[in-house]
C-alpha cells in the first residue's frame, strides 16, 4: 500500500500539488445555438509553489481570477493535438499496424492524464484567506475554553475534514483528542493556520462552443455521459478519481425546459439577465469526483415516486406510460438495501433519467444521486420477456449510488471492491424480490463464466499491471466484465466463510454516516473482515493475495469408487489452475501460480447423498499435493436381502471386494446406499469441477434433488453422454413435464432433450419436444394450436424456448428432420393473440429466430418458400404496426442473413443486402438500423472475407451519428475477427483497412468516444494474433512512426469464439458471453493418434518404473511443467497415491500398477473426465540420478495403451507392425550438459496446438462408442474370438512347419545346416534412422514422432529440464524350431 499511496500523492500533484476543498459550478445553457457559456469557482489547498494544474478540453478559456486578481495560464487543449495524426507509411503488416495501435492508444491515455491548463499566479497578491485567519484567530482567543476541549476550531476543522476526505485519508482529530498535551495542540492550531494561508479561490470563466464528448446535445436535449476522463471537456476541474469535493450547481436554461442534476434541489428563479429563463439551483454535499458530476437538459416529465418522496423518475413525454409501468417495483429495491444496511440514502434526492437510446452513450451512464438509462428498457404491462432484465438492471444502479459513488475507491486498485460490493448488494435483491432459485442460478453460470475465463493476469483484481497502470480501460468491454463477476464471487466467498450476519456488519460499518472518511481500501476491508467477521489472520494472509492479487480459478478433477466391504467412499481428486503459466513473469503481478503457491487456503466440502440422508463432509483439501485419495466413510448400509446378484455372472471373488463404478452405468445403485454425490452445493469455492458418478447417480440427482445447481449439473452430464439409453432420455423429459421445478432449468432440460435426438434414438427427445409442446399449446380435437395464453409466466418461457429447441435436432444426414420444419412452420401460420392480454412480439421473434437455426437440406428446399412468405408477412406487419422496441424486426432480419449464409449457393447474397439496406434508412428505430448494419458486415465476411467486413465497418462507423451506435458495431466487428483468428485468413487484411482503422483510434470520432476507441484497438490487436486489452503492453512505447522497428513482446494467442446456435431472446442472466476457451483436461492420445497409417498395427506400451528416492528437486521439476495448466500435470509427487485418467473406453480394464500391493477403484468416466485412484508407495525420483530402469513390454492391443496423464509413463508414438516384437529391458543414462530433444519440445508453439486440436478431434470421433459398456463387452467377445483365431492358425502354421521340416530331414538326413522355420508374413516394419547427437538440422523441424527401427530405437523425451536420451533396443522374435 505505501507504492498505492504514492501514487496517490502524484494524483494529488496531477493538480500541481492542488487539493480541490470545494467547487461551484453555474453554466447558462443555449439550445438553440448549442452553446455553453459557464464559469466555475474552486476552492483549492495549494502546495508552496505559485503554479497549480487542472484539466480543461474542447472550450475557451475566457479568463481566470486567483482570489480576485487576474492570474496568468497555459492552456493546451487535448482535442486539437487528436487532429494531427501521425503519418503511417511506416506500417507495413499486422504486427507493425499492432505495435502503433499500442504507441497511439497509450499515449493518448497519457496525454489525457496530465493536467493541460497551468495557472500561475504571485504570492504578494493579498488572499481572501487571510481574513478568513484573522477571524479564526479573533475566535481561538475568545473560545480558549473550547480549544482546550475539542483542541479544532469549528471552521478550522471543517475544512480540514474536507481536506482528509478528499485525500482519502484518516482524521487527525482522533489522535489530537488523544493526545492531552497542550503543546500538541497549539502545534496542530499552527498547522491548520497554514493550510488556510495557502487556501485560493479560482474563478474561470469559460465558453463551450462545440460539445461533442463529455456533453451532448441530441435536438432538443443536452445530457452529459460518465466516460472516462471527460468531465473536464464541459467544466474546468481536477478530472481524477482520487479528488473528491462537494459541489453547488446551478444550471440556467429556458422556461420549457426542466434542468436535473446532482444532490437536491433547493430552488428555482427567474434569471435576473433574461427573465425567459429560470436557474436551477443544486447541492451536493458528499464530496465526489467530477467524473460523477452530470446534467440533463430537456421537455422532461417528472414521476415522483408514490411510496418514497425522495425519488423521482423523468423521461420523455413519449415514454411516460411505459415508465408508470416499469417503475412500479423501485420502492421495494430501495426500502430493500436502506434495510439491509441500516442507513437511509445518503445522497438527498434519487433521479433515474430515461432518454431514447440514440441519444445516450452507454446503456447506464451514472452519477451522484442521479443515473441516465437507455429508454429502451422500459416496458409495458404487456412485455413479459423485458421484466426481470429491467429491475435488476435499475437495481445494480441503485446499488452504485452507495458503493461506488457515496463510498469510493481510496486508490484505482481498490475499485474492484466497491463494484464487487455493488454487485453483492444487488443479489441481495434478487434473492429477496426474484427468488432465490433466480439467484442462485444466476451465480453458478457467473462463476461458470468467470473460471472459463479468468486464464491471464488481465482479470487480477488488485494488481497494479491489471488496474491502475491500465487508465481505467480494465472496467471496459468483456475483460471489464469478468472482473465484476469475479469481485463478487470473490465477496461471497468471505461470506461463506464469516457467515451472512458479520458480512453484513462490516457492510453497515462501511457506509455508517459518521465513518471519518467515505474512501474504502482494500487494506482497510481486510481490517474489517478480521475484526468484524472474526476471519483468522493466516487465512486473510492466504486468501487475498490468492485470490484478489493473482489470477486463476481452481480446477478440481474427481472420481470416485465405493468398497463394499469396508462402505467406504474412496475420491480420487486432482487440483490444478485456470491460468496460464508465464514463466518469465513475476507471479504477483500477473497473477500465475509460483512454486510456493501450492493452493488455495480452506476445505472443500463433499455432500453425500445416501439412503437414510445427506451428509456433509468437508474433506478436499485446496493446498497441499496436486493429486490425493480422500476416503470419505458412509452412513447407511444395506440390508442383506437388497444385495443384487446378476444371472449370468457370479459374485466378486476375494482378491477385491471393491464394486468397480464403471461397469455399472447402466445398473441401478441398489447395491449400494449412494444416491449421488455432490462437491461444493454450496458454491463456496470460485471453481470449476468435473465430478464423476454413475449415470443412475446422475439420473437420481436430476430427479431428486431440489436445488438448482443440482438440477443443472445433472442436465449438463446427461447431455454429453456419449451413449444415450432410455432411462437418460425419459429422465430429461420427466424433468422437463414438472411444474414445479425452475422455468431456467426445464429450459436446459428441453435444449438437452435436442442434443440427444439422434437417430440411435430414433429421433426421441424430438417427440417429446413436440408431445409437450402440444399437450400444452394444441386443441385436442381439431390437432391446430390453440389461441395464446400467456397467464402462466414460467410456463410461457419454457414453451418459448420449445421451437428453437426443436430446430437444433439433426439427423444422420446432418440436416433437420422433415417433422421438425413442419413443426416451425405449422406453429408461426397459426399463431394467433386474439384474447391474451399479453404481446406476443417475443414468443414470434424465437420462432423466427428458431428458422435461422434449421438446416434445410436437399428434403427442406421445398419449405424454403414457405419459410420466407413468413418472414416477409411479420415484417411487413412489423413495418405498418410497429412492436415493442422493434425486437419482431430485428429477428426477421437476423433471420434472413442466417438463411442466405446457409443457403448462398441457391440465392444470391447481393439480392439479401439490397434487401436489407433500406433498414438502415434514419426513419427506422435505432435497434432495427444497428441490427441491419451489423448483418450486412456478417454477409460482406460470408461473400467477400475479413478485409471488406472491415471496411465496410470503417464506412458504417463514419456514417452512424449515434455514440452508442458506433461502440455496437465495434463490439459486433471484434467478435467476428476473435471467432476469424486463423493466420491465413488474417493475413488477407490489407494495408489500407489496418491504415484506416489507425485513423479512426487516432481520430476525432474515437476521442469523443472512449468506448469506441477501445475496441477499435481491440480489433487490431486482435486481427493481430494478440489478447483485446492493454495489459501487458510496456508503459514506455516507441512512437507510432517508428512502429516498424518495435519488437513487441506481447505475443499472447487472442480469445477465440467459437460460433455456436444462439438461443431465443429470454431474460438476461447478466453473464457475459465468454470467447476465451480453454480445453478442460489435457490431450489424450487416442489409437488414431498414435498411427499414422489407417490400418490397425500393434502398439509398443511403455512404462517406467521409478525408484523410490525422492527429492525435492524433483517437485520443483515437476512444478515447472505443470504449475497453472488445467490440461498438465499438477505439481508434487504423492508419496501414497497416484492418479491415472485413462483413454474413455477402456473404463472397465484395471489399473496395472507393478510391484505395489495397492487397492484400486475405477471411477466410471464420462466425456469430460477419466479418472481412477489407486493408494499404494509410488514415488517420483530425481530427475538427475544418474540412470534410471525403464520397464518395457509390447502390447498388440490398441486400447491397452496408456492415456494418463496424470502419471509420468513414457507414450511414444511410434509402431511396431511385427506381431511379435518384444522390447528389451535396457538403461538410460542422463547426460546434464546435453541439450536433449523432446517429442513436444521440438515443436513450435503453432505445431502443439494444431497437434492438440487433432488430437482432440479424433478422440472425440473414437469416443462416442467405447464409452458404452454393451459396446465394450461385444469387443471384448470380438477380440477372444480373433485371438482363438490366430491361435488356431498359429498351431496349424506349426503343425505345417513341422511337416515340412520332417520332410526336408527325410530328403537331407544328415550333414546340412539347420534350417529356421519360417515366418508368417507380416507388413514391413515402419523404421528410421536414430536421431545423431548433434545435428544440423534444426530441432524445431524435427518429427515430433519417435523414430523406431528393427535393431535399435532411440526416443527422446524432455519432461523436465535436464532433458534425457532414452535408447530403446527392439529385437525380432524368432521361434526355434521343434526339438532345437
Amino acid at each position: 500500500m505505501a507504492k498505492a499511496r504514492k501514487q496517490k500523492g502524484d494524483g494529488g500533484g496531477s493538480g500541481g500539488g492542488a487539493t480541490v476543498l470545494h467547487q461551484k459550478l453555474c453554466v447558462s445553457i443555449d439550445m438553440e445555438n448549442q452553446l455553453i457559456y459557464g464559469y466555475t469557482e474552486i476552492k483549492v489547498l495549494l502546495a508552496d509553489n505559485d503554479t497549480f494544474a487542472l484539466h480543461a478540453d474542447n472550450m475557451t478559456i475566457r479568463s481566470i481570477l486567483v482570489d480576485g486578481e487576474t492570474a496568468e495560464f497555459d492552456y493546451s487543449p487535448h482535442w486539437k493535438n487528436e487532429c494531427d495524426q501521425p503519418n503511417w507509411s511506416s506500417i507495413s503488416c499486422l504486427k507493425t499496424a499492432a505495435d502503433a495501435a499500442c504507441s497511439t492508444y497509450t499515449s493518448a491515455l497519457n496525454r489525457e492524464a496530465v493536467p493541460n491548463l497551468i495557472v500561475s499566479y504571485e504570492r504578494s497578491v493579498k488572499s481572501i484567506t487571510e481574513q478568513q485567519l484573522e477571524e479564526n484567530s479573533e475566535k481561538h482567543e475568545e473560545n480558549s475554553g473550547r480549544l482546550e476541549e475539542h483542541g479544532l476550531k469549528p471552521v478550522q476543522a471543517s475544512d480540514n475534514q474536507i481536506v482528509n476526505g478528499c485525500n482519502g485519508s484518516a482524521v487527525e482529530e482522533q489522535k489530537e483528542k488523544e493526545n492531552g498535551n497542550e503543546k500538541g495542540k497549539e502545534n496542530g492550531i499552527e498547522t491548520e493556520n497554514e493550510k488556510v494561508k495557502n487556501i485560493k479561490l479560482v474563478h474561470i470563466d469559460y465558453i463551450l462552443e462545440k460539445a461533442e464528448t463529455g456533453i451532448h446535445f441530441v435536438g432538443n436535449v443536452l445530457h452529459s455521459s460518465s466516460q472516462i476522463r471527460r468531465a473536464h471537456c464541459w467544466f474546468p476541474c481536477i478530472d481524477s478519481t482520487t479528488q473528491r469535493c462537494p459541489f453547488d450547481l446551478e444550471f440556467t436554461v429556458s422556461m420549457d425546459l426542466i434542468a436535473v442534476s446532482n444532490g437536491d434541489l433547493l430552488h428555482q428563479v427567474l434569471s435576473k439577465e433574461d427573465p425567459t429563463k429560470k436557474t436551477y439551483v443544486y447541492k451536493l454535499n458528499t464530496p465526489v469526483s467530477a467524473q460523477w458530476i452530470s446534467l440533463v437538459v430537456g421537455p422532461l416529465e417528472v414521476l415522483p415516486d408514490s411510496n418514497d418522496t425522495s425519488v423521482s423518475h423523468i423521461c420523455l413525454s413519449p415514454a411516460l406510460s411505459k415508465l408508470q409501468n416499469t417503475i412500479a417495483f423501485f420502492h421495494d429495491a430501495y426500502s430493500c438495501y436502506e434495510d439491509y444496511l441500516a442507513t437511509p440514502f445518503p445522497l438527498g434526492l434519487y433521479k433515474q433519467i430515461f432518454l431514447p437510446p440514440e441519444m445516450t452513450v452507454l446503456p447506464t451512464s451514472l452519477g451522484a444521486s442521479t443515473c441516465i438509462f437507455s429508454s429502451d428498457i422500459l416496458h409495458d404491462e404487456k412485455v413479459i420477456d423485458q421484466i426481470i432484465g429491467t429491475r435488476i438492471k435499475l437495481a445494480y444502479a441503485l446499488a452504485k449510488q452507495w458503493f461506488g459513488i457515496y463510498t469510493s475507491a481510496e486508490e484505482p486498485n481498490d475499485e474492484w471492491l466497491l463494484d464487487g460490493l455493488a454487485g453483492f448488494l444487488t443479489e441481495i435483491f434478487i434473492k429477496r424480490f426474484l427468488g432465490n432459485n433466480e439467484a442462485r442460478y444466476r451465480r453458478f453460470k457467473a462463476n461458470s463464466t468467470v473460471c472459463e475465463s479468468d486464464v491471464s493476469g488481465a482479470t487480477a483484481l488488485s494488481s497494479p499491471a491489471a488496474s491502475s497502470d491500465l487508465y481505467g480501460t480494465q472496467a471496459i468491454g468483456s475483460y471489464g466484465k469478468v472482473r465484476s463477476l469475479k469481485a463478487v464471487a470473490v465477496l461471497q466467498m468471505l461470506e461463506k466463510q464469516m457467515g451472512p450476519d458479520s458480512f453484513r456488519k462490516i457492510l453497515q460499518v462501511i457506509v455508517a454516516p459518521n465513518r471519518a472518511s467515505r474512501t474504502l481500501s482494500t487494506k482497510e476491508f481486510r481490517h474489517l473482515a478480521n475484526k468484524v467477521g472474526n476471519l483468522e489472520r493466516p487465512f486473510l494472509k492466504e486468501f487475498f493475495p490468492r485470490w484478489v492479487e493473482s489470477c486463476g480459478c481452481p480446477v478440481m478433477r474427481l472420481g470416485i469408487s465405493y468398497s463394499k466391504k469396508r462402505n467406504m467412499i474412496e475420491l480420487a481428486v486432482s487440483r490444478g489452475c485456470t491460468a496460464k503459466a508465464t514463466p518469465d513473469s513475476d507471479s504477483h503481478i500477473n497473477g500465475d501460480i509460483r512454486e510456493g503457491d501450492s493452493g488455495w487456503p480452506g476445505m472443500m466440502s463433499v455432500r453425500v447423498h445416501e439412503t437414510d440422508g445427506a451428509y456433509d463432509h468437508p474433506v478436499l483439501p485446496m493446498a497441499g499435493e496436486a493429486l490425493q485419495v480422500v476416503e470419505i466413510q458412509c452412513h447407511s448400509k444395506l440390508a442383506a436381502k437388497r444385495v443384487w446378484k446378476s444371472k449370468k455372472s457370479t459374485k466378486f471373488d476375494g482378491s477385491d471386494d471393491n464394486i468397480d463404478v464403471s461397469t455399472q452405468e447402466n445398473r441401478t445403485s441398489i447395491d449400494s446406499p449412494l444416491q449421488w454425490i455432490r462437491v461444493d452445493p454450496e458454491m463456496e469455492y470460485l471453481a470449476e469441477i468435473h465430478f464423476h458418478q454413475p449415470v443412475q447417480m446422475w439420473i437420481n440427482q436430476l430427479e431428486k434433488d431440489k436445488d438448482v445447481i443440482s438440477q443443472s449439473q445433472a442436465i449438463s452430464v446427461l447431455e454429453k453422454l456419449p451413449q444415450l439409453s432410455s432411462a437418460v432420455i425419459n429422465a430429461l423429459n420427466n424433468f422437463l413435464n414438472d411444474t414445479k421445478a425452475f422455468w431456467r432449468v426445464r429450459v436446459e432440460a428441453a435444449y438437452a432433450l435436442a442434443v440427444t435426438a439422434s437417430e440411435a434414438t430414433d429421433l426421441a427427445g424430438l417427440l417429446h419436444l413436440v408431445k409437450f409442446y402440444k399437450s400444452r399449446r394444441f386443441d385436442t380435437d381439431i390437432g391446430m394450436p390453440r389461441p395464446n395464453d400467456f397467464h402462466d409466466i414460467p410456463e410461457y418461457y419454457v414453451l418459448e424456448a420449445i421451437p428453437h429447441a426443436v430446430a437444433l435436432v439433426r439427423s444422420s444426414d446432418k440436416n433437420s428432420p422433415k417433422g421438425a420444419i413442419e413443426f416451425i412452420l405449422q406453429l408461426l401460420k397459426y399463431n394467433d393473440n386474439n384474447g391474451n392480454i399479453y404481446s406476443d412480439v417475443y414468443w414470434l421473434s424465437a420462432m423466427v429466430q428458431s428458422i435461422g437455426e434449421l438446416e434445410l437440406g436437399q428434403q427442406g428446399m421445398g419449405f424454403l418458400s414457405s419459410l420466407l412468405k413468413r418472414i416477409d408477412r411479420l415484417l411487413q406487419f412489423d413495418n405498418f404496426m410497429p412492436g415493442y422496441n422493434g425486437v419482431l424486426t430485428v429477428s426477421c432480419i437476423r433471420t434472413l442473413a442466417r438463411i442466405a449464409r446457409r443457403v448462398s449457393s441457391s440465392i444470391c447474397l447481393d439480392r439479401i443486402c439490397v434487401l436489407i439496406s433500406p433498414f438502415r434508412n434514419m426513419d427506422k428505430p435505432w435497434k432495427v438500423r444497428i441490427e441491419a448494419s451489423r448483418v450486412l458486415i456478417d454477409l460482406e465476411l460470408h461473400h467477400r472475407g475479413l478485409d471488406a467486413a472491415l471496411l465496410l465497418f470503417l464506412k458504417y462507423v463514419d456514417e452512424e451519428k449515434s455514440l452508442r451506435g458506433a461502440t455496437k458495431l465495434a463490439v459486433h466487428v471484434l467478435r467476428l475477427c476473435q471467432a476469424s483468428t486463423v493466420p491465413h485468413f488474417n493475413d488477407q487484411i490489407s494495408l489500407t483497412t489496418l491504415i484506416g482503422l489507425l485513423h479512426l483510434l487516432a481520430g476525432a470520432k474515437a476521442y469523443n468516444n472512449v468506448f469506441l476507441r477501445h475496441h477499435v484497438f481491440c480489433i487490431v490487436q486482435v486481427a493481430a494474433g494478440r489478447s483485446p486489452t492493454l495489459f501487458g503492453v510496456p508503459k514506455v512505447v516507441t512512437p507510432a512512426l517508428v512502429a516498424q522497428d518495435i519488437c513487441s513482446d506481447q505475443q499472447t494467442k487472442a480469445d477465440s469464439s467459437i460460433p455456436q446456435p444462439s438461443r431465443p431472446q429470454e431474460p438476461s442472466t447478466s453473464t457475459p458471453s465468454v470467447r476465451e476457451v480453454l480445453p478442460t483436461s489435457g490431450p489424450t492420445k487416442d489409437a488414431d493418434n498414435i498411427s499414422n497409417c489407417s490400418e490397425r498395427r500393434n502398439v509398443v506400451k511403455i512404462r517406467v518404473k521409478l525408484t523410490a528416492s525422492s527429492s525435492k528437486a524433483s517437485d520443483a521439476d515437476q512444478r515447472v511443467h505443470s504449475h497453472g495448466g488445467r490440461n498438465e500435470n499438477e505439481a508434487g509427487p504423492c508419496s501414497s497415491m497416484s492418479v491415472d485418467a485413462p483413454m474413455v473406453g477402456a473404463a472397465t480394464e484395471p489399473l496395472n500398477v507393478s510391484n505395489h500391493n495397492i487397492e484400486e477403484q475405477n471411477s466410471c468416466h464420462d466425456r469430460e473426465s477419466r479418472m481412477s485412484a489407486s493408494v499404494g508407495n509410488a514415488k517420483l525420483m530425481d530427475r538427475h540420478e544418474i540412470s534410471k530402469e525403464l520397464q518395457c513390454t509390447a502390447d498388440s492391443r490398441l486400447d491397452v495403451l496408456p492415456k494418463d496423464q496424470f502419471s509420468p509413463a513414457v507414450n511414444p508414438l511410434g509402431v511396431v507392425d511385427k506381431p511379435g516384437s518384444q522390447l528389451e529391458v535396457v538403461s538410460t543414462s542422463y547426460d546434464g550438459n546435453q541439450a536433449p530433444e523432446s517429442v513436444s519440445g521440438v515443436e513450435t508453439k503453432e505445431r502443439k496446438k494444431k497437434d492438440k486440436k487433432d488430437k482432440k478431434r479424433k478422440r472425440d470421433e473414437k469416443r462416442d462408442k467405447k464409452d458404452d459398456p454393451e459396446y465394450l463387452e461385444k469387443k471384448r467377445l470380438k477380440k477372444e474370438k480373433k485371438k482363438m483365431e490366430k491361435e488356431s492358425a498359429r498351431k496349424q502354421l506349426e503343425g505345417e512347419e513341422k511337416a515340412t521340416l520332417e520332410q526336408r530331414k527325410i530328403v537331407k538326413p544328415s550333414g546340412l545346416q539347420e534350417v529356421l522355420p519360417a515366418r508368417p508374413p507380416t507388413a514391413p516394419v515402419r523404421s528410421a534412422e536414430p536421431a545423431p547427437s548433434q545435428s544440423a538440422e534444426p530441432a524445431a523441424v524435427r518429427s515430433s514422432e519417435p523414430q523406431i527401427s528393427s535393431k535399435e530405437t532411440t526416443v527422446d523425451t524432455a519432461r523436465t529440464a535436464a532433458k534425457p536420451r532414452i535408447k530403446i533396443k527392439v529385437k525380432p522374435l524368432l521361434k526355434k524350431p521343434e526339438g532345437s
